[in-house]
Order: C-alpha cells, then structure tokens, then sequence
C-alpha cells in the first residue's frame, strides 16, 4: 500500500466515525474505555517485561550452579584413588632403589591428582591442629587429653569441599576434657555463661 492510498483510508475512517455522531468526537465514556485499556496492556507489557527478567536472573543461577557443581559426582569418585594414594605414601620406605622409584611415582601421581582436583573447585578441609567444627568435621573417636578440649588431635581420613559445599566431612579424633578436669567443670560451657 502507497502512501497516498494510506492517506485516504485514514480519511475514509476518519469520516466513518464522525459519519455517525454528526461530526463530534468519541463520547467521554468510550474514551475512558480506551484509556483503561491502554492502561491494562501497559501494566500486563510491564508484568511480562518483570517476570522475563526473574526468570533470566533465576536461570543465570541455575547455570552458575551447574557449573560449579557438576562435577561433584566426578570429584567423588576420585576421593577414594587420592585416599589410597596418601596410605601408600604414609607407609615407611624400606630402602632401594626401586621402592624410592615406586614413591616417587606415587607423589607425582598424587600431585597430579590434587591439580585436577583444584581446577574443578576440589579443595581439602583444614583440620590439622584445628578446632572440631561439626560442619567440617565428623569425630569418629573422643580421646581425654590435657589442654583445650575440641581440640582436632588426629585426621583419619581428609575431608573435603567443593566451592563452599562440603563433599565430604574430615574424620578426627577429637580431644575431651580429662576426667580429673571434668570434676571441676561439669558443664561444658559453664564458664562462659
């Protein structure tokens, strides 16, 4: 359609409207309806416009999670080979040479291992001569010693976490008050009440 053909159908509808009303305007009662309908659709465009913009930001969190994440399932599996590993190297070494060739195979694959591991966000959880903290820690025995108790006194297996999900717990023995020790203190925690 031309220009001047578009010209003339906006006169032709011009002419029917005001045809009918003998020449006036639309009557104040259509014109609010159309202006409550322009309305209607400019709130319904700026609800749409809103829940785009939730279901965007949620879906760059589903996918940030996604990459984050997937792998834990991966990084799982290997915990076992590295746990293995770490045995083979805490046993003593009898001497010779191909016992010293068989070690230091073992350090480079275990080296190898943990690099992989931190380029996928694996990381172990710190528990050497560290406070017990339960969401880090699982004790798996309680030993009297002197000092603080909670205190970590060994680490059986070594835990770890995954960004800053926890992929699995360390497991220590931890240190309890001796019984000499709780005669004076029976409640834990009394003192800092």
């Amino acid at each position: 359609m031309t220009e001047a053909e578009r010209q003339d159908q906006q006169e032709e509808d011009k002419e029917k409207t005001t045809a009918g009303d003998g020449g006036e305007d639309a009557s104040p009662a259509e014109e609010t309806n159309w202006r409550e309908q322009a309305e209607q659709y400019r709130n319904d465009y700026l609800r749409a416009l809103a829940d785009m913009e939730n279901l965007r930001k949620r879906l760059e969190r589903q996918m940030e999670d996604a990459r984050n994440y997937a792998v834990e399932r991966f990084a799982r599996e290997l915990l076992p080979v590295v746990d293995s590993l770490e045995l083979a190297l805490s046993t003593p070494v009898a001497g010779g040479e191909g016992v010293a060739q068989l070690r230091q195979g073992l350090e480079n694959t275990l080296s190898l291992f943990f690099q992989a591991l931190a380029k996928a966000g694996v990381a172990p959880v710190e528990a050497d001569a560290a406070r017990f903290d339960p969401h880090r820690h699982q004790a798996i025995a309680m030993v009297e010693a002197e000092g603080e108790p909670n205190r970590i006194l060994a680490v059986h297996q070594k835990g770890y976490v995954i960004h800053d999900r926890l992929l699995r717990p360390a497991m220590v023995t931890v240190a309890k008050a001796a019984s000499g020790e709780s005669g004076r203190d029976p409640s834990p925690g009394s003192q800092d009440q």
